[in-house]
């Protein structure tokens, strides 16, 4: 088939082809290189097509950080099939619920790990196929790599069409159900990445990460794949594999500078460490480049329309900048409107719109909310936030989780900021529950350097000092760390429960400290039932 202009899957194989020989995938002791890719793409695309699969069909994917997961979205989208990847190790009711959303008629999953959901996705999507990535157990469905094994490596025509729908992302869902966001396969190659760049994948490939990692293929580069973030094996596989790239949340990149074993790792082969996601500590960030060098690249991004500004290694010299989500790219149009859609002028807050080439086609099964969002060529990202004479755009937050507290708007950063200029303050969020009169609270969960002893009733007093006493929270909760959700970010659900077992009011100030929380392998903070109920008042 014949391209029509740049497509996703197009560029990620003819990356590939470029240098077939090179190591185009490490994960673990493997390496794959660059033919290997091409050569299970080609036989993973024919076994699927073998199985019935067609151009329109959906195949859902739940697997974690494996080469097979990354390399079977580009045979299935070979084929013109849609994609969704839910988070693997979500709850297995939230997973069978995406699976049927997405309207899947194969599922292709680890049966070590996720052989649970399959057999619910089983019973709730009857009519979808089961692919398992290796033996699963009897009666779960076909090894679709026993049966690739016996295709031909050749290469396989595309059965896509430029306009058809290549992907459903999934949001993240903090501001409620996860909403399906529709991509293309018509795709310019933006943001551009150097050829030959190594890139450190250690968060989910389901999520931004995993787009990175395609780029870095489609680029001729190499990508190292961690199933989960441990300090210690980023630290390890940056010196080993000379990383030039990888991708660190601000919560992920802060257990990096508090690893030990930091000091004493060669990471001069890193020349950037993107992050995105929640706004980050200026503190932290100055740290971030004092110990690894000029190599920090923030990104504000959307599941909407991928990279929208960003701020360079260079502009992280200025502590004015830190703040800031950086300048929009030169491909993108940012403006700040009211609630009248008026535009509003620099230094103003309101409702950010952007414009850019990667804007999602809309939301899966939800034309209302497509059309809500989606107006002539620009998209509502549903943030706050403001821009300087200088064009940097401050982003205050979601729309969402504004509070209003006594007749006054209070954003996530106006919380947040004061909070996080305390020295011991590793992490901070605001999040806002309401009480029996239907009025607003606001509150904050925060993490400590290891050992602090600076109390919740201590910070509540810095917060009114260093910021406006009227976004001073209710409630603090001091925890070993944030509770994230699947994807990486606060989970806002966790730490509500956590205000509503411990009692808040504004009268009693009520503040405390969770002990007991559970540091999981995979960079999530989980929370037990028994910490979840020892909130002492201070």
């Amino acid at each position: 088939m014949a391209e029509v202009g740049p497509t996703y899957t197009g560029l990620v194989l003819d990356g590939l082809a470029r240098d077939p020989g090179r190591v185009a995938i490490r994960s673990g002791n493997d390496t794959l290189t660059g033919q290997d890719c091409l050569d299970a793409v080609h036989r993973m695309a024919r076994a699927l097509e073998r199985a019935g699969l067609g151009r329109g069909d959906g195949v859902t994917v739940l697997a974690g950080n494996r080469p097979e997961a990354l390399l079977v979205r580009s045979a299935a989208n070979l084929l013109g099939c849609r994609v969704a990847m839910p988070y693997p190790d979500g709850p297995v009711a939230e997973q069978v619920a995406l699976a049927g959303f997405a309207g899947t008629s194969a599922l292709v999953f680890d049966p070590l790990r996720c052989s649970a959901a399959a057999a619910g996705i089983a019973q709730a999507v009857p009519g979808a196929a089961l692919l398992s990535l290796g033996p699963a157990p009897r009666g779960l469905g076909t090894d679709l790599l026993e049966s690739a094994a016996d295709c031909s490596p050749a290469a396989f025509e595309p059965r896509y069409r430029p306009e058809d729908v290549m992907a459903v992302r999934f949001t993240s869902g903090t501001t409620g159900r996860p909403k399906g966001v529709l991509r293309r396969f018509a795709r310019p190659p933006r943001p551009a990445l150097p050829s030959g760049s190594t890139f450190l994948l250690c968060t989910p490939l389901c999520h931004g990460g995993g787009t990175t990692a395609d780029l870095a293929l489609a680029a001729g580069g190499t990508v190292v794949l961690q199933d989960g973030f441990d300090a210690g094996a980023v630290l390890a596989a940056v010196e080993r594999y000379r990383v030039s790239r990888t991708y660190l949340p601000p919560h992920l990149l802060y257990r990096l500078l508090d690893h030990p074993l930091l000091s004493a790792t060669d990471t001069g082969s890193l020349r950037r460490v993107g992050y995105t996601g929640c706004p980050p500590s200026p503190r932290r960030l100055a740290e971030a480049t004092r110990r690894l060098g000029r190599v920090l690249h923030q990104t504000y991004s959307l599941t909407e329309c991928g990279p929208v500004a960003r701020l360079s290694p260079d502009e992280h010299l200025d502590p004015r900048l830190l703040t800031t989500a950086g300048r929009p790219y030169p491909d993108t149009a940012v403006r700040v409107l009211d609630e009248d859609g008026t535009e509003l002028p620099p230094g103003r807050t309101g409702e950010v719109w952007v414009r850019t080439p990667t804007t999602m086609a809309g939301y899966w099964r939800d034309p209302e909310l497509t059309a809500r969002v989606l107006r002539d060529g620009w998209l509502d990202t549903g943030d706050l936030g403001s821009l300087d004479a200088a064009g940097y755009l401050t982003v205050a937050g979601r729309r969402d989780p504004m509070a209003i507290v006594e007749g006054h708007n209070v954003f996530p950063r106006e919380v947040e900021e004061p909070l996080r200029t305390h020295p011991d303050v590793r992490e901070a969020v605001m999040f806002t529950t309401a009480d029996p009169d239907r009025l607003e609270r606001v509150h904050a969960a925060v993490a400590l350097a290891s050992g602090s002893r600076t109390t919740a009733e201590q910070l509540r007093r810095w917060s009114r000092e260093h910021g406006y006493a009227r976004c001073a929270p209710d409630t603090v909760l001091l925890l070993p760390a944030i509770p994230l959700n699947g994807l990486g970010k606060p989970d806002l659900a966790v730490l509500r429960a956590l205000v509503a077992d411990g009692g808040t009011g504004r009268d009693g100030g009520r503040s405390g400290r969770v002990d007991g929380g559970t540091e999981r392998a995979d960079g999530r903070s989980g929370l037990t039932a028994a910490t979840a109920g020892a909130c002492e008042g201070v």
